[in-house]
């Protein structure tokens, strides 16, 4: 019965088929997939708001330490310049000196946590970015391998496909119905190979009559078990 090798090359024609789908699935998700990059850019983004934030805060302390110093060098000149000569008034103001000075530390050294931190976050920002630029470097190269591959697995496809067509045209209707309906419920497998007396899948031995017939090819012999389109090599 020619149908029987007709139909044990179409099975493995569609076996191929479904491998070359899913490697071009496979395929097709990386080529869209930046998962990586689209998480090192977040954090790139939320390091560079936190560092706009700290940037701004750094120009505020310094405003208010220029103005300290302002009036500081204010405070000097009118201890200093002679004008004023009341004790009472030179000491109020040499107090507020000192307390401006302290005030001025205090700011400066806060205006230092600052800088540091700007610092961490621009080292922070910097390595966010040289990672990223390796990783479009690497997606780049990627890219060109995998549309290579692409372009190679949908030309087998195409002609797996027209293989199968036909394959198809040489095997009767009847059967062709029997075994599209074993391939959907045997997970493609709706052929077994006959391995001596057994069923090659599900490994059940087959009756006499069944196992002439099939040796004979008179006839399309299924499995008393598993219900498959025996092929007999």
């Amino acid at each position: 019965m020619n149908d029987m090798q007709s139909i044990f090359d179409l099975q493995i024609a569609d076996l191929q088929i479904g491998d070359l789908q899913a490697a071009l699935a496979v395929i097709s998700e990386k080529l869209k997939s930046d998962g990586d990059l689209a998480m090192i850019n977040n954090r790139l983004e939320k390091i560079n708001t936190a560092l706009g934030i700290k940037e701004s805060d750094k120009k505020s302390k310094e405003r208010v330490i220029s103005d300290l110093v302002n009036k500081i060098e204010e405070l000097k000149g009118l201890l200093y310049g002679g004008v004023i000569t009341s004790q009472k008034e030179l000491q109020a103001l040499d107090e507020q000196k000192d307390y401006t000075f302290g005030e001025l530390t205090s700011r400066e050294d806060d205006l230092l946590e600052v800088m540091i931190e700007i610092e961490k976050f621009i080292d922070s920002r910097d390595k966010h970015r040289s990672a990223a630029d390796k990783l479009i470097e690497k997606k780049s190269s990627e890219l060109i391998h995998l549309s290579v591959k692409q372009k190679e697995l949908t030309l087998a496809l195409d002609k797996q496909k027209l293989e199968r067509e036909a394959l198809a045209r040489k095997i009767s209707g009847d059967v062709i119905a029997l075994y599209e309906k074993l391939k959907k419920n045997k997970a493609g497998h709706a052929v077994s190979k006959l391995e001596g007396h057994l069923c090659g899948v599900c490994r059940v031995e087959l009756p006499v009559k069944e196992l002439l017939d099939a040796k004979s090819g008179i006839r399309l012999v299924q499995c008393n078990s598993c219900r498959r389109i025996i092929y007999v090599s």
